[in-house]
């Protein structure tokens, strides 16, 4: 570019992530699009989680044992959330879960409505 003050390639690419970044803070879908792009599984925790996690993605890269340890750093309220966000469980079937703690319960749908996903759009 000739336009404005020339600047080396490592600052054009450190202003260019820096952009990334704030974008990915700002905006958990472009921030999730970024994480499945990289081909990783990625631990979420803390209080933005829910907003970057994505169970389907997380059970099509884990096998249940680690889907299970990711959503266990959730609290039930977020977990519900999660299942209502992607539909992964009718609210007839949120109600009915009976496990103590209902955590349990609710990451066993999780993965049941995730993997029924990913069934579907496999075409089968």
């Amino acid at each position: 570019m000739t336009n404005g003050p020339e600047i080396s390639a490592s600052e054009a690419l450190e202003r260019l992530f820096e952009a990334i970044r704030a974008e990915a803070a700002g905006n958990p879908a472009f921030a999730r699009r970024l994480v499945n792009a990289l081909g990783v599984t990625v631990t979420f925790k803390g209080t933005e989680a829910v907003t970057a996690a994505d169970p389907i993605i997380a059970a099509a890269r884990m096998d249940f044992a680690a889907f299970r340890e990711m959503f266990d750093t959730f609290p039930e309220k977020d977990l519900k959330t999660l299942i209502k966000s992607f539909a992964l469980a009718t609210d007839a079937q949120v109600k009915a879960v009976a496990t103590k703690p209902k955590k349990i319960g609710f990451i066993d749908l999780m993965w049941d409505g995730a993997r029924r996903k990913l069934r579907e759009r496999a075409g089968g």
